[in-house]
């Protein structure tokens, strides 16, 4: 048995400076180092499902001879020493608590020369903007276990793409599957069989392994081999001749979807690259608009930033959404954050990396979901659009006083216990009777709804006014 391993963070033994200086490895060097990352500890001999599956379908039965055990690698925010490590094990409380308070996360080191990073599950940064904060509904909490002592990591799981089992669609819709909204609904699928989904009724005659990559119908044949329902949003502009986003529609729907605990898989075109998929994870909340009187504005539109996964940089990668300053079609930018660390390391990839312009967007949802949330988006904007007339009608009337408005919406899917208990409950914290009212009216008044509900939310400026079921 290998004995595990203690190493100073950004020091020559450290596994991830070992790996040389390739796009994702900086970018995990860099992440890693805003974290405040100090120390790595190494498991020589790890068994990793993903892998073990790659392996069992391609690299088993490679000449190379490729080995069928990983190395897994977790970071601390903290000097670990062999002391601690042995406390910890020993069952010592405060040196378990003292190891789960400083996690960072781990990386699976796969024995592969041209992708070597395999499952990677990293913190969140911490919150700095508590006004506009950061929404990450997909994350999930993630149990490692070392030598008896449980970590835990909140976060999503990202990879490196993986061209003898999948391409980059493939990684992208594998961390999609990971989402918190699935946990009591599905196994999570590894990249290979994510790849043999893909082929099982839509192939065309093309071979499974290697991969070459996957066409939107292989995507969505890959979803409902899952258990899923696909979702495809469709572009509703056109750049150089391919379907584009604007603005306001792109940004909305992300949200909307991320709110909802679905990632979204966008594929688009990278400048200069081709064709390219990554996963929608997170994006930053705006702040609220200040809408015409009459009009009715999507509260979401105005969202600036995303966190993506993209299989050619890293996980939880900040994004700008910008608008082509001649053309009314989205262009996503990475938007690399001031480091937050003083190392001495090679330039942050993100800060050289080519636009992205999406053209679709792929979603997987319950299948029990009928609406889509281009549906769910216009009801909201007629709803709130009838609130508006009927207001500004009667101020028009002089039946009542006041001034004519504008309002907002927003939109998200949800599963109907969650909105009667966690959302009513922080709407209306501080109202126990307003609560106890709204949650026996809803339960006691209202024919049963389905187990998922779609959520209409006017507002007006930072005010929510009414949910609409």
């Amino acid at each position: 048995m290998a004995r595990l391993k203690l190493h100073r963070f950004n020091s020559g033994s450290d596994p991830l400076v070992e790996l040389g200086t390739s796009n994702q490895v900086v970018y995990l060097r860099h992440y890693l180092a805003d974290l405040g990352a100090v120390t790595v500890l190494e498991e020589p001999d790890y068994f990793d499902r993903d892998y073990l599956s790659e392996f069992a379908a391609f690299y088993g039965v490679s000449s190379r001879g490729y080995p069928n055990r990983c190395r897994r690698c977790h970071f601390f925010s903290a000097e670990i020493k062999r002391t601690h490590l042995r406390a910890a094990v020993g069952g010592s409380a405060r040196s378990i608590e003292r190891l789960q308070e400083h996690y960072l996360g781990f990386v699976i080191f796969r024995p592969i020369p041209s992708a070597p990073l395999g499952r990677t599950v990293l913190r969140w940064y911490p919150e700095h903007s508590p006004a506009t904060p950061r929404v990450t509904n997909p994350s999930r909490d993630y149990e490692c276990h070392v030598a008896g002592i449980t970590l835990r990591v909140h976060g999503l799981a990202w990879q490196q793409q993986d061209t003898g089992v999948g391409a980059c669609a493939t990684v992208a819709l594998w961390s999609m599957l990971h989402s918190s909204a699935f946990d009591d609904h599905h196994a999570i699928p590894t990249t290979a069989d994510i790849t043999r989904f893909a082929h099982r009724r839509a192939s065309l005659g093309a071979r499974v392994f290697p991969s070459a990559g996957l066409t939107i119908f292989q995507l969505c044949e890959a979803i409902k081999e899952a258990g899923l329902a696909p979702v495809v949003l469709q572009g509703d502009t056109t750049a150089n001749g391919r379907a584009a986003f604007t603005r306001d529609r792109f940004a909305s729907a992300c949200a909307t979807l991320i709110r909802s605990g679905y990632p979204g898989l966008v594929v688009g075109e990278l400048e200069g690259a081709g064709p390219h998929a990554v996963c929608v994870v997170g994006f930053r909340e705006c702040a609220p608009p200040a809408p015409d009187p009459g009009t009715v504005q999507l509260q979401d539109g105005g969202v600036y930033h995303l966190y993506i996964h993209d299989d050619n940089l890293g996980p939880n990668v900040r994004f700008r959404i910008w608008p082509d300053e001649n053309k009314a079609y989205v262009r996503l930018q990475a938007s690399a954050p001031t480091p937050l660390h003083d190392l001495q390391l090679p330039r942050d990839p993100s800060t050289r990396y080519p636009d992205f312009v999406p053209s679709q967007v792929i979603t997987a949802v319950h299948e029990d979901l009928r609406a889509s949330p281009d549906r769910l988006s216009r009801r909201a904007i007629l709803s709130a659009k009838t609130l508006v007339n009927f207001h500004n009608g009667l101020v028009d009337s002089g039946d009542i006083q006041g001034k004519p408005i504008g309002l907002t919406v927003s939109t998200r899917f949800m599963k109907l216990h969650e909105y009667l208990g966690g959302e009513l409950n922080r709407v209306l914290a501080n109202r126990r009777s307003a609560l106890a009212r709204v949650r026996l009216l809803l339960s006691e008044k209202v024919p049963p709804m389905s187990l998922h509900v779609g959520v209409v939310r006017i507002g007006w400026g930072a005010v929510p006014l009414l949910d609409v079921l």
